[in-house]
């Protein structure tokens, strides 16, 4: 985390100039200038609003007489046009305070619900990530009590692997969800912003899709959060998809690697590397298309604490780039077969899709299980040069403080094979998952010969 003078950057200064509170308020300035969620707001929620930044962004960019409420933990100074409530959010005190307020301005629902808040746990960056994702939950509560429909929820995550939970949790609920990073948010800092538009007003939420405890579900026992299959990995818990007793350096892959080579499995490239990079020349094209999403680039950040939907959502992203952006240079057979392939995966039934479903649950396996085996050598290696490692292990990260430590991940699990409320993120959209073919080419064909299916017949036929 930044810290005196190396906080005062341009938007330090521009705060100062403008008289906003604080930095922060240009994060929601930049949101809005994107996704226009204030301009037709009349009612506009903030949680853990301190010192108040977002709020006056609030009170000068929606309607005029907009009802604006800003809720933190930490009295907020009067802001003309806005009214504040000292309350803890995980209250139901809380929530009572805010239907009084609403009640005595007749105001029934809020258009927007933002929420920026982070924890304060003294630097313990796993214990961060986790309170933060716990907090978000939170949020979401008190927006599903007060949000209007077609209303919108903006609030702030960190990288953990809390995150697919948490993904799944907005996507039930909203009907567009989005991620993104606006340029105010400091690079170093773990934390992206997801912008939850058309809110759907189901007449009954699941308890279970509120409930920390079951939407991040982990079991104590496992020490990987990466590894969601294999429940014998390790027995000892650090930061969230880090080796015991490892000091893990940072290994840069570069993204036209990834999704140019022919030489290295997509799955091997991301078991080798800690995150990939587009910043060589020949991975531009591929940064700058559109198909390279925030969240792609988001989850490229840091490949220690992909869990399994992250995992797959990256080889999608691969399968459809390779797709979109011909290469002159990498013009070889494979790409012909991922193009006959892909006609192969149009033909499928249900069974076949089915079918593919497995072999990418196969493919992460297979990633895991390469992933696990080098922890252990790595381990292994580690204790006959330092016996006492396991001892020195430091478990709270970096030690200067604030967010950024948490660009690791937390040290929660999520385990989606202990999680029936979110197996459907396996097999939702279907469709899509036949994109996903790249890793899983030769399987299929080879599955396809042993059904008898002719192999290749059905693309064939399809062109017929």
């Amino acid at each position: 985390k930044a810290k005196g003078k190396q906080r005062q950057d341009e938007y330090y200064h521009l705060a100062k100039e403008q008289g906003y509170r604080s930095r922060a308020a240009f994060k929601l300035q930049q949101l809005d200038d994107r996704f226009r969620f204030l301009p037709a707001a009349r009612a506009v929620l903030d949680l853990c609003a301190a010192p108040g930044g977002w709020m006056q962004v609030a009170v000068a960019r929606a309607p005029a007489g907009a009802f604006v409420v800003g809720v933190d933990l930490v009295p907020i100074r009067p802001i003309r046009g806005a009214h504040s409530l000292t309350e803890d959010i995980t209250t139901t005190k809380c929530r009572s305070a805010v239907r009084r307020l609403m009640d005595s301005k007749g105001v029934a629902t809020f258009d927007v619900v933002l929420h920026d808040g982070s924890p304060n746990v003294g630097g313990a960056w796993a214990q961060e990530a986790t309170a933060q994702s716990a907090l978000v939950i939170d949020a979401v509560r008190l927006a599903t009590m007060f949000l209007a429909p077609k209303g919108a929820f903006i609030t702030k995550v960190f990288r953990s692997q809390d995150y697919s939970a948490i993904m799944f949790c907005l996507k039930q609920l909203f009907d567009k969800v989005e991620v993104t990073k606006p340029r105010a948010s400091r690079g170093t800092s773990a934390e992206i912003y997801i912008i939850c538009l058309k809110y759907k007003a189901p007449a009954k939420i699941q308890p279970e899709l509120l409930d920390i405890k079951h939407l991040f579900s982990v079991d104590p026992e496992k020490s990987m959060p990466t590894d969601v299959l294999d429940p014998k990995s390790a027995k000892k818990r650090t930061r969230g998809g880090y080796a015991p007793g490892v000091t893990v350096l940072e290994k840069v892959g570069l993204a036209s690697d990834f999704i140019w080579s022919e030489v290295q499995k997509p799955r091997d490239f991301l078991g080798s590397f800690t995150k990939i990079s587009f910043d060589d020349p020949a991975s531009l094209p591929i940064k700058n298309h559109e198909l390279t999403t925030d969240e792609v680039k988001y989850l490229c950040e840091d490949l220690q604490v992909l869990d399994k939907n992250s995992f797959k959502h990256i080889l999608k992203w691969r399968t459809r780039i390779r797709k979109a952006l011909p290469s002159s240079s990498q013009v070889t057979p494979k790409v012909k077969d991922d193009v006959q392939l892909l006609q192969e995966m149009e033909e499928m039934d249900s069974d076949e899709e089915h079918q593919l479903e497995e072999m990418l649950d196969e493919a992460y396996e297979r990633y895991v299980t390469k992933k696990v085996g080098k922890v252990k050598q790595e381990h292994k290696r580690a204790k006959q040069i330092n016996p006492d490692a396991d001892a020195d292990l430091l478990e709270g990260g970096e030690d200067d403080g604030g967010n950024d430590g948490i660009d690791q991940g937390s040290d929660k699990d999520q385990d989606q094979e202990t999680k029936p409320l979110l197996l459907c993120l396996d097999t939702e959209k279907p469709a899509e998952e036949q994109d996903v073919k790249a890793v899983v080419q030769s399987e299929y064909v080879h599955r396809s010969r042993k059904k008898g299916k002719g192999g290749k017949g059905g693309a064939k036929g399809g062109k017929g």
